[in-house]
């Protein structure tokens, strides 16, 4: 189980998506077992159960483990555009603050932009860059990030990049920003940290479970100037060095993840044959 994002948040997919995920989750609400990603989504599973399943004639059991991260192990796109050292020239000027992932109402994008607007206009020199391609119900936002007026100045929508372009982006980042109103894990997080990036999130239930006291926190709102303060807050801490240390953040690879899947499943399996 991934995560129970169309049930917390139908509003942020499509009544199609929303009805599939519902008659997923009556389905496996039928099984005997359930491994989710991350503790956060076995807590929301396990409440979802307890609010929707009450007729089931099975007591689902739900664990959970961390997925592994491991990107530099995968197939790595390559490629540079014509205009990469112009541009990252730009993002080291000053202060970049990334946002990767996709472009959607659940990332929260509208809420960053409204934020930094506020940032530029209080005269903070500071650069929000978004890494990500056009998602679902994302039109208005689309239409105001092309036509913004510090498009390419200290705004910068990089829609269809590679992940060495991407690579040399982190490598200049002063922060990585994640205000997703909901993730199954965070990889993100994981993602930026094993770059070496510091970080501020959204303060939700998984992303203290995945960064701890390792990243800062905004409040879990949907107002701009919450976010705002939390960046000025950053800034701050940063300009002394006291920033939180993503770095501390612990990455599971693959072979760790399966393997520790793979033993829980053979451990249940002896336990159910009574041999344990």
């Amino acid at each position: 189980v991934y995560d129970l994002l169309p049930a917390q948040f139908p509003q942020f997919f499509t009544p199609e998506i929303v009805k599939v995920h519902r008659r997923w989750l009556d389905c496996i609400s039928q099984f005997d077992e359930a491994y989710c990603i991350s503790s956060s989504v076995a807590d929301d599973l396990g409440q979802w159960l307890a609010q929707h399943a009450g007729k089931s004639k099975r007591a689902l059991k739900s664990k959970w483990f961390h997925l592994g991260s491991d990107l530099e192990n995968s197939i790595p796109t390559t490629g540079m555009p014509t205009n990469s050292k112009a541009l990252l020239n730009k993002l080291r000027a000053r202060p970049s603050f990334l946002m990767v992932g996709t472009i959607e109402p659940r990332k929260a994008h509208g809420q960053v932009l409204d934020a930094f607007e506020r940032l530029w206009a209080s005269g903070h020199e500071i650069n929000l860059v978004i890494v990500g391609k056009q998602g679902w119900q994302s039109g208005d936002l689309v239409g105001s990030l092309r036509g913004h007026p510090e498009l390419n100045r200290r705004c910068f929508w990089l829609e269809n990049i590679s992940d060495e372009m991407l690579t040399q982006i982190y490598d200049v980042a002063a922060c990585a920003l994640i205000a997703s109103f909901g993730e199954g894990y965070g990889l993100p997080i994981v993602e930026a940290a094993r770059h070496g990036v510091p970080l501020v999130v959204r303060d939700i239930p998984v992303f203290r479970e995945v960064a701890g006291p390792n990243a800062t926190y905004f409040e879990n709102s949907e107002a701009p100037q919450c976010l705002a303060n939390c960046i000025e807050a950053w800034l701050a801490l940063s300009a002394s060095d006291n920033q939180p240390d993503s770095t501390q953040i612990v990455a599971r690879n693959w072979d760790a993840c399966s393997e520790s899947l793979l033993n829980d499943i053979i451990a249940d399996d002896l336990k159910t044959r009574n041999f344990l």
